[in-house]
């Protein structure tokens, strides 16, 4: 054990960890002996021994190491104190099994399993979240008589009440105390336990399934097993040296020992709280200030977690900051949540697996955006995965028994070998091969008497999102129509036989159930009336994942749902004819007669039924009849269903029985989308169309960046028109020099003749925009709504002097923008720099602010210049009702055919690259944003009211991507940075001519900011920006951009488009 401030010698540690071997020579248990030997020093956990849950700010640095060496010893003393404990004999050809029931501390319990596999007794890991009946079932059918309990009230009185329910059996077990903290981890010499004889096939320990059906079902892993799980994440990323949070992880779920069996497999080091007694609660808000003070890099979390974490922005900021991102486990996340965490730049991983059979995902599957929903499958596994398809595009997933690879259960045969049936229904991908998702479980869908099915899983979670609601469980197997049990919280709880509050219960959820319905297919969806409340004195059973146990709550409350269908079925029989023949003159009776016989009065051809009395559930028996009516009589086909809200959307006969007579006309419910979603934007249209359309005046056109601007604002229907304003040319018109500059970065040069654009030459001075044209100036002045600023001229070489002109001509755009006599004043988008942050402390992020410091960006004339006409900008800002936006925009890179001038620093650092026949290695990101998401988030923030937002790459790439591809397409070798840079200054200054030097090694005109780069970047870490340069805050943009939230990682195929468009145009 050691105690430091931080991982002593962390990258020394990473680059000397020896990877054990996975060949199945050796157990789980062996391998940590096999650490101990070969990586002593590795971590394994670590901890801050000043951790205290109910302080904001934690006591600093004093962080607790335990090495490979010190956990395995700690494991001898636990396998040893376990066996003497419970009278188990070690040198005993087969020992008994020891049930564990305990909620000890993460590194305590880890150590206690560790040691009894080790001693070759098997542990049997029994979730405290059963009831005493379940755990009881447990312990008889493996016939367990060993029980080690930890010291806490809930689990002494869980124990011992299964005890005492199988004593009453005939079944006696005997209870023991689970070791605590000091008991192994006491400093003391210990005596290693005798070696392991285990063979493939031989169990190592046990868990249990979750119960969601019946009683949780025993699994039992051998000893191959162990190793195939161990195997899963080794080839799937560098885990070596990572940190990862483990504040959450639950080790007695076989999610937690799964990570105990992949930990030694790659070098994976786990953060953890410090063992204490009772151990710390891991609430979403504590396991989060543990991340923090661990400095992971990832987090295994429980949804729960995850979506706690993500109501807070300031999480959000931490969590977007971690490479490795968030595994989630054991239960969904709302995909609403799923989807905001990744606009906001948070990676999460779906992690997929059983009791049964482990992990079954990669591990972590590849990053995949909004398709987060989605996991590829282990690729050590893939050999014996079979899909059994389910007929509507979906399949159940199975895994084949084979010598290579051991499953615990079989439950199947499938092509002639045994199998395991997961009863998890999948859905794959629909463009992205190798994509999965779990939608469901066979053993959880209804069958309804219509033939169609329901998948509750994905309903119920989205009813459980409800802040009134526990949770809910759908019925109607065998029925016409579905319902559904809603567990209120139990802080909402209330007696459902009184109406009053059974109505408005159900008012309050419908827009949730609304919610469910949209998602849900037709037949699947829920009247108001098929709604049943939990009834506190039968209260819902939940299984050891804290989901309810489906069979034995539909059991509880099957006298409810019988009633239920009942009363449905009573109100529906209205005892009218279908007719024989559907005519105007039949619809009509019998539409007539079916409403007349449900509310039992007689409504005129134009009375509103509601107005009269009708209710929802008459309603609902209406619309049942009707559909009853068009399917026996063959008009609509099985399958096809009238929309819920039919007789609400048609409330007078004369609207209902034209409704239905176009229905029997085109024998089709496709006839009754009278009003939809197009229809009402029709409608809407209508109103919108006489608001005026957007004017922009957009400066810079024929720039990289302005090009994009301009070929986006074109396609946009809310601007109607674009003045592009360019500094005059004595050779070429703008409009020429639009066409071709359009055409080179690969959009179509059509766009230059748009009716929207209209081409003004000018010079921005102080006064204004000086135009030759007054009448011209006078309309842009009276009819511009935006000013975007984009030119400027750009060199990193010229002093602050140089660039005077264009501050002047912020002076002049601001002076313009006044002058407007609209009523609003125009909005002004300017597009500064993140080089004006050149000397931003290092030690946190950039925030979107003025910066009021003038040494932040003193030193290099271009930035001194976007500072100074920042500062214009503010003042306007405080002393005007001019209201500018400031955006800082980072590095652009290539366009949609990987067009990147060639005259920028990174282009340079290539074709320099390519006369030296090396390319440099450099650590660090590249928040690089290509100019399609730059303009488009520069048109998504035009709006804003924000005085600063930054525009860099929220998801930055690795500098190894751009010099693996350069290597690898251009045939460099990798260098390091500073023998590159040496060489280029060697090189370059052996050069004689200047125009020589210019075109072959272009970054030798950098070398004063590339030498300054080699001592920012000495020592820096692998996530911290390349170069040095100030790592940015992008919070404010990201609540502002969708395209910025939504933004694609750089990749190799994009650094291969720049290359090939450098080349097309000769500069490689």
């Amino acid at each position: 054990m050691t105690i430091a401030s931080r991982i002593p010698n962390h990258d020394a540690l990473k680059a000397s960890f020896e990877p054990p071997p996975l060949d199945g020579s050796l157990c789980v248990p062996e391998i940590y002996d096999w650490h101990a030997t070969h990586n002593p020093d590795y971590p394994l956990f670590v901890y801050n021994s000043n951790f205290s849950p109910d302080s904001l700010v934690q006591k600093g640095g004093s962080l607790t190491i335990h090495t490979y060496a010190s956990v395995a010893a700690a494991a001898h003393k636990a396998g040893r104190y376990v066996a003497c404990l419970t009278g188990v004999p070690l040198d005993g050809d087969t020992k008994p099994i020891v049930a564990v029931l305990a909620s000890s501390d993460s590194i305590t319990f880890f150590t206690t399993l560790l040691g009894m596999m080790r001693a070759e007794i098997v542990p049997f890991l029994i979730s405290p979240r059963n009831s005493a009946v379940a755990a009881a079932h447990l312990l008889k059918v493996q016939d367990v008589h060993h029980l080690l309990l930890s010291s806490d009230p809930h689990i002494m009185q869980l124990g011992q009440d299964a005890v005492a329910e199988l004593h009453t059996q005939g079944h006696d077990v005997k209870i023991f105390s689970m070791p605590l903290f000091e008991d192994i981890y006491n400093g003391n010499p210990f005596q290693p336990l005798p070696p392991m004889n285990v063979e493939a096939s031989t169990p190592i320990f046990m868990v249990h399934s979750s119960g969601s059906t019946a009683f949780p079902k025993p699994t039992i892993w051998t000893a191959q097993q162990q190793v195939q799980a161990a195997r899963a994440p080794r080839n799937s990323f560098n885990w070596r040296g990572v940190v990862l949070a483990g504040h959450s992880i639950v080790w007695f779920h076989i999610a937690g020992i799964n990570v105990c069996l992949f930990l030694p497999a790659v070098g994976i080091i786990c953060a953890i709280f410090q063992p204490t007694v009772p151990a710390i609660v891991p609430s979403p808000e504590v396991s989060f200030k543990g991340i923090v003070d661990s400095a992971a890099t990832t987090v295994f979390a429980m949804p729960s977690h995850v979506e706690a974490w993500a109501e807070d922005p300031a999480k959000l900021g931490h969590l977007r900051r971690m490479s490795g991102g968030i595994m989630f486990t054991s239960a969904p996340i709302q995909k609403a949540i799923g989807d905001h965490l990744c606009h906001v730049g948070v990676k999460i991983y779906n992690v997929y697996g059983m009791s049964e059979t482990g992990v079954l995902s990669g591990y972590p599957p590849d990053f995949s955006g909004l398709d987060w929903i989605y996991s590829t499958l282990n690729p050590v596994a893939l050999d014996y995965f079979r899909y059994r398809p389910l007929g509507d595009g979906t399949y159940e997933l199975l895994i084949v028994r084979d010598p290579e690879y051991d499953v615990s259960i079989t439950n199947t045969v499938y092509e002639g070998r045994e199998a395991f049936a997961t009863k998890d229904i999948l859905e794959p991908h629909p463009t992205k091969p190798g994509l999965w998702r779990i939608v469901g479980r066979l053993d959880d869908q209804l069958v309804l008497s219509t033939g169609e099915k329901t998948n509750p899983t994905p309903l119920e979670g989205i009813l459980r999102a409800h802040p009134l609601v526990k949770d809910s469980v759908m019925f109607g197997h065998g029925r016409f129509q579905n319902g559904i049990i809603v567990a209120p919280k139990d802080e909402y709880r209330f007696d459902p036989r009184d109406e009053k509050k059974l109505q408005e219960f159900r008012e309050v959820i419908w827009p949730q159930i609304e919610k469910m319905n949209a998602y849900a297919p037709s037949h699947s969806r829920l009247a108001k009336e098929m709604i049943i409340v939990e009834d506190p004195a039968r209260p819902f059973e939940f299984n050891s994942k804290g989901f309810p146990r489906r069979a034995p709550v539909l059991k509880l409350y099957d006298s409810d749902i019988e009633a239920l269908y009942a009363t449905v079925q009573a109100g529906s029989q209205s005892k009218v004819n279908y007719p024989d023949k559907w005519t105007e003159e039949t619809v009509y009776r019998f539409v007539a007669d079916v409403v007349h016989g449900t509310m039992r009065m007689k409504v005129t051809d134009d009375q509103d039924f509601f107005q009269y009395g009708c209710d929802s559930l008459q309603a609902t028996w209406v619309r049942n009849e009707l559909v009853n009516a068009l399917r026996e009589t063959k008009i609509l086909p099985p399958g096809v269903e009238l929309p819920s809200n039919i007789i609400y959307d048609h409330p007078t006969l004369t609207s209902l029985v034209a409704c239905i007579n176009k229905i029997t006309a085109l024998k089709s419910s496709d006839a009754i989308k009278v009003f939809d979603e197009h229809d009402l934007l029709d409608f809407a249209t209508q109103y919108t169309q006489v608001f005026p359309k957007e004017v922009i005046l957009l400066t810079g056109t024929t720039g990289s960046l302005g090009t994009a601007l301009l070929a986006h604002l074109v396609n946009k229907e809310s601007v109607g028109k674009i003045y592009a304003f360019n500094r005059r040319s004595r050779d070429r018109k703008s409009h020429d020099r639009q066409r071709e500059s359009l055409r080179i970065r690969g959009y179509d040069e059509n766009i230059a003749d748009s009716s929207k654009v209209l081409f003004v030459d000018g010079s921005l001075t102080k006064e204004g925009i000086g135009m030759d044209n007054q009448d011209l100036e006078d309309e842009i002045r009276s009819s511009v709504t935006h000013i975007m600023h984009i030119a400027w001229r750009v060199d990193w070489k010229l002093s602050l002097g140089t660039f005077q002109d264009c501050v002047d001509g912020v002076l002049g755009l601001v002076r313009f923008a006044l002058s407007s006599p609209r009523q609003t004043l125009p909005r002004f988008i300017f597009a500064s720099s993140i080089a004006v942050l050149r000397n931003h402390d290092a030690a946190s992020p950039a925030i979107e602010v003025p910066i009021v410091d003038p040494k932040v960006p003193l030193g290099q004339g271009y930035a001194e210049s976007k500072w100074a006409a920042e500062s214009i900008l503010y003042a306007a800002r405080e002393r005007t009702c001019l209201r500018p936006t400031i955006v800082r925009i980072g590095q652009i890179s290539g366009g949609v055919n990987g067009a990147w001038n060639h005259s920028d620093w990174v282009p340079a650092i290539v074709k320099s690259s390519v006369t030296l026949g090396c390319f440099p290695i450099v650590d660090g990101v590249c928040s690089w944003l290509g100019v399609e998401d730059m303009a488009k988030a520069l048109i998504d923030a035009k709006d804003s009211e924000a005085a600063t937002l930054h525009l860099v790459h929220p998801r930055p790439m690795h500098w190894s991507v751009l010099a693996d591809v350069c290597s690898k397409e251009l045939g460099l070798t990798l260098v390091p940075y500073s023998e590159w840079v040496a060489r280029l200054k060697a090189q370059f200054e052996h050069e004689v001519a200047g125009q020589r030097k210019a075109l072959l090694l272009p970054a030798g005109m950098l070398l004063n900011f590339l030498e300054a780069a080699q001592f920012k970047t000495q020592g820096g870490r692998i996530d911290e920006e390349a170069f040095g340069f100030a790592k940015i805050s992008v919070a404010k943009m990201l609540e502002v951009s969708p395209t910025l939230c939504e933004a694609r990682q750089l990749t190799c195929d994009d650094v291969r488009r720049w290359i090939e468009f450098w080349k097309s145009v000769g500069f490689l």
